[in-house]
C-alpha cells in the first residue's frame, strides 16, 4: 500500500524551481537545480555520481610533477585543447580515432550541448534512451526535435534494442542518443549489442550518439566504447574526467567523432567557452597516460566494490524499507522507496530534517526512487549509509496510512 507522504508539504516555490522552464521551450534542468540548491550545505553528501576525487597532492602518485605545473604559463592554451592531451584521449579509444577527432571541452556537459547543437535542427527525429542525465532531452526540446523515448524499464533495466532496431528501421532517425553505461540504473550494454546497434545505424544513416561518461566503471564483463565498434562517420563518444577518474575539479570532458563533426562543433566551442583550462589541460594530458588511466578505472572499481559491500551488509538488516537495484557500472545504486511514490518529498525531508542530500527519482522521470552515490570512500560511505537509513526510517515513522 502506497503511503501518502503529504505532511509536510513541499514549498511550491520548490516545485516551480525544479520544473519549471529556463527559456521559452528549455525546461530546468531538475537534477543540477537540485543538486546546486542543496550540495553546498548537505552534511551527507550522497548525490554525486562520481567516485571520491583525488587532492593535488595525490596527483604525484601518478606521475604529475607539482614543480613543473608550477612554471605553466597561464596562457589560453589550444582551444580544440592541446595536441598531447587530444592524442591521450585518442589512445583511449584503442587508435579507433586519432587526434584530429578529439575536441576537449569544459566538462562532458559541455560536450553534450555542443554535439547536440552541431547535429539536431528542428523537427529533426531522434530517438532517445531514457532514464539518462537528463541534459540532452531538455536540449532537444528547446530545438524543438521530434523525440521518440527508448525506455529503460525495471526490473532489468536493460537498453531496449529490439524497440531501437525495429524504430531504426521504421523512421531512419537522424540521430540516437544514448547514455551507457546508464545512469541512473547503472546497466550497460554488450559489445555484441553495441555491433547490432552500429550495423542499422549504418544502414538507415543514424548517427549513434554515446554519453560514455561511465565508461571503464564496469563490474563484471568490460564494455567497447561505441568507437571500437563503429566509424567516427557514424558514431560519437562524450566522455570526461569527472565520474571515474575522480577528477571532476579538472572540469575537462570531450567529443570524439568524425573529422567533419568535430571541425563543426570546434567553431561552436567559440561561442561557449573558447579554450579549457591550459592548467586541467596540462594535469589531464599526465592523468590519462595508459598506465595511468587502468589505475584509475580499478580505484573506482575498488570504491564501489567496498560500498556495495556494505550496502548488501545494510539492505539485509533494512527489511521494506528500500529495495535496491543492484548496479552493474556507475558510482551509484538506485533505491525504490515501496512506501511512496513522492520521492521527491523524501528527498525533501532527507535533506530538511537529517541534513543527507540524495537525488529524488523525479528528476529522471521515474518517481518513486532515489539516486544514491556510491562513490565516497568506505568508511565514510559506512556512516553516510546508516545516516540515510535512520532518516528513511523516521520519515516513514511520520507519514499517514
Amino acid at each position: 500500500m502506497v503511503c501518502d507522504v503529504s505532511e509536510p508539504s513541499l514549498p511550491e516555490a520548490l516545485r516551480q524551481i525544479l520544473f519549471g522552464e529556463v527559456l521559452s521551450g528549455l525546461p530546468v534542468f531538475c537534477l543540477e537545480r537540485w543538486q546546486s540548491l542543496h550540495e553546498t550545505s548537505a552534511r551527507v553528501l550522497l548525490s554525486d555520481s562520481g567516485v571520491h576525487p583525488l587532492s593535488i597532492a595525490e596527483l604525484s602518485d601518478y606521475g604529475l610533477s607539482l614543480d613543473q605545473l608550477s612554471r605553466v604559463e597561464l596562457g589560453y592554451g589550444w582551444t580544440k585543447g592541446s595536441p598531447k592531451l587530444r592524442e591521450r584521449i585518442s589512445e583511449i579509444y584503442g587508435g579507433s580515432v586519432g587526434p584530429e577527432n578529439v575536441l576537449v571541452t569544459n566538462g562532458s556537459a559541455e560536450a553534450n550541448l555542443l554535439t547536440v547543437l552541431g547535429l539536431v535542427r528542428s523537427s529533426d527525429l531522434v530517438l532517445v534512451d531514457v532514464p539518462n542525465y537528463m541534459q540532452i532531452p531538455g536540449l532537444l526540446k528547446w530545438l524543438g526535435a521530434r523525440v521518440i523515448f527508448l525506455r529503460r524499464n525495471p526490473p532489468d533495466w536493460s537498453f531496449p534494442i529490439d524497440d531501437a532496431i525495429s524504430l531504426m528501421r521504421q523512421h531512419k532517425p537522424k540521430a540516437m542518443f544514448v547514455n551507457d553505461p546508464n545512469n541512473p540504473t547503472g546497466t550497460y550494454m554488450t559489445g555484441r549489442e553495441l555491433e547490432e546497434l552500429s550495423y542499422e545505424a549504418e544502414k538507415t544513416g543514424t548517427t549513434l550518439v554515446f554519453d560514455e561518461v561511465y565508461w571503464g566503471s564496469e563490474l563484471q564483463e568490460p564494455r567497447p566504447s561505441v568507437l571500437e565498434i563503429a566509424s567516427s562517420g557514424q558514431a560519437v563518444s562524450v566522455s570526461g574526467l569527472s565520474k571515474v577518474y575522480g577528477l571532476p575539479g579538472l572540469r575537462v570532458g570531450w567529443v570524439a567523432g568524425s573529422e567533419k563533426l568535430i571541425s563543426r562543433l570546434w567553431s561552436l566551442k567559440d561561442y561557449t567557452t573558447i579554450a579549457p583550462s591550459i592548467l586541467s589541460d596540462h594535469i589531464a594530458s599526465v592523468m590519462l597516460e595508459r598506465d595511468n588511466v587502468k589505475r584509475l578505472r580499478e580505484r573506482a572499481k575498488s570504491i564501489v566494490r567496498g560500498n556495495l559491500e556494505i550496502l548488501e551488509g545494510a539492505y539485509s538488516e533494512a527489511g521494506d524499507l528500500f529495495e535496491v537495484v543492484w548496479p552493474s557500472a556507475g558510482a551509484y545504486f538506485l533505491a525504490r522507496i515501496p512506501w511512496s511514490d513522492d520521492t521527491l518529498m523524501i528527498a525533501h525531508e532527507l535533506f530538511r530534517e537529517y541534513g543527507v542530500l540524495v537525488n529524488p527519482g523525479e528528476c529522471f522521470e521515474i518517481p518513486g526512487y532515489l539516486r544514491v552515490g556510491l562513490g565516497q570512500q568506505p568508511t565514510q560511505f559506512r556512516d553516510s549509509l546508516r545516516t540515510l537509513v535512520n532518516g528513511l526510517e523516521g520519515i516513514r515513522e511520520k507519514t499517514s496510512w
